[in-house]
């Protein structure tokens, strides 16, 4: 048979059967729809947040921390560590760190004219270089402390709890980084609602916010913490919990990183902790794809429900075909034929619908959404291959689900066929 021949054999027999291929292949369009949505999705929290994160970063920066030493005995982390891994050829500065093995709450909080001088609340306590400290600090305006007050680095993430939290809950006015900036907290160090013990009271001020401090806490002075422990009794692990080491470039950092871990340290740095988010988002999103998947599994089986039916009722028309000299390759391509065009045509459209369903919910999340840290501007990204996978696959689909009912057509005798039409 001639291709036009078949083709327009093809969009007739659609027109004469189009309701039940609409309703039955409705699911290959929605699960369609569903992949480039939850696709598109993960796509656009990986560019906007995760690549967005690693834009900002210092590549030359390494975290050493305590490991579990050459021998199986943790390699401290001491002022001699620090001051052998600032000797490293490319090393411009290194800061130690120690996270408190006390706890810490806070209590009269005062935010510019607005003071709690009842709220109390159990946080974490981060001790800094005050160098690291300083560095922090400048990117923001100054803040002049009174005689016995200690500067305090904030996360911006607990600023964003506070903002779309705490704020709405008590009644309080949302607050930029820059009207946060004096803010003044009682900290007290070595106590906490469940912990009465002997403790240190200092009188901290807000001086500037750092994506590296602890997100549930505060971040003073380094002498402060060691202070405090020792009055309290709890120092904890010997030496520093971490030091946070710039280097000259990226290769020096990566010189710097082998070191330390021939030498028994552990290292992170923040690339690696930012890409193993990013295999955390794609892992969900390919979780997520399973439904869509799914969804497609179950058009597939109603497709080769209609089409086994379709070869049922149309087992005459095909016997006649046979007789004028159709080959078993020809009713193989019409009915393939026609389960392509069911599938091109719900692949469009599926794309479309998951096209504008991703518009719909960005805007709404974007309108909608409490400003974050880093919330980005467009929650989806639908890169050209989604579209044209999702065209393809749903294309596969059809017409493998039609093969072989297709199949089984071609087989039917033309005889058997000839004895229905004669009864």
């Amino acid at each position: 048979m001639k291709p036009g021949n078949s083709f327009r054999l093809i969009l007739a027999n659609l027109r004469r059967h189009r309701r039940r291929s609409v309703l039955s292949s409705m699911g290959i369009a929605l699960g369609i729809a569903a992949l480039v949505f939850l696709v598109g999705l993960g796509q656009g929290v990986r560019r906007e947040v995760i690549e967005g994160i690693l834009a900002k970063l210092p590549l030359n920066e390494v975290i050493v921390t305590q490991g579990p030493g050459l021998l199986g005995e943790p390699a401290p982390l001491d002022d001699a560590a620090v001051e052998l891994l600032g000797s490293r050829p490319g090393v411009t500065r290194v800061y130690p760190a120690l996270t408190a093995a006390f706890p810490c709450s806070l209590k009269g909080v005062t935010i510019g004219p607005f003071a709690m001088p009842t709220f109390r609340t159990d946080m974490g306590v981060d001790g800094w270089d005050p160098r690291m400290i300083e560095a922090a600090a400048a990117d923001y305006r100054d803040v002049a402390l009174s005689p016995g007050e200690i500067p305090v680095i904030l996360s911006p993430q607990l600023l964003d709890f506070y903002n779309e939290g705490f704020a709405p809950a008590n009644g309080l006015r949302r607050l930029t980084a820059d009207q946060a900036l004096g803010t003044r907290l009682g900290i007290f160090l070595g106590r906490s609602s469940f912990e009465r013990e002997a403790y240190v009271e200092r009188t901290g001020v807000v001086v500037g916010f750092s994506p590296k401090a602890v997100v549930l806490g505060v971040t003073i002075p380094l002498q402060e913490v060691e202070k405090a422990a020792r009055l309290t009794g709890r120092t904890g692990p010997e030496g520093y919990t971490r030091a946070y080491v710039v280097c000259a470039d990226t290769r020096v950092a990566a010189e710097l990183g082998a070191f330390a871990q021939g030498s028994g340290f552990g290292i992170e740095t923040s690339r690696e902790a930012v890409e193993k988010a990013g295999l955390t988002i794609d892992t969900v999103t390919a979780v997520l794809a399973i439904v869509a998947v799914i969804i497609l599994l179950i058009a597939a089986f109603s497709i080769f429900n209609n089409f086994s039916l379709l070869v049922s009722e149309r087992s005459v028309e095909i016997g006649v075909l046979r007789c004028v000299g159709c080959t078993r390759g020809d009713i193989r391509g019409l009915f393939a034929g026609e389960a392509g065009i069911i599938g091109l045509a719900n692949g469009v459209v599926g794309v479309l619908l998951g096209w504008g369903s991703t518009a719909a919910a960005n805007a709404l999340l974007v309108e909608y959404l409490p400003e974050f840290t880093f919330k980005p501007k467009n929650f989806f990204h639908l890169p050209w291959w989604l579209f044209a996978c999702g065209v393809l696959l749903a294309l596969v689909v059809a017409v493998v689900s039609a093969w072989l009912p297709a199949r089984r057509a071609s087989r039917i005798p033309p005889a058997e066929a000839l004895r229905k039409l004669e009864a």
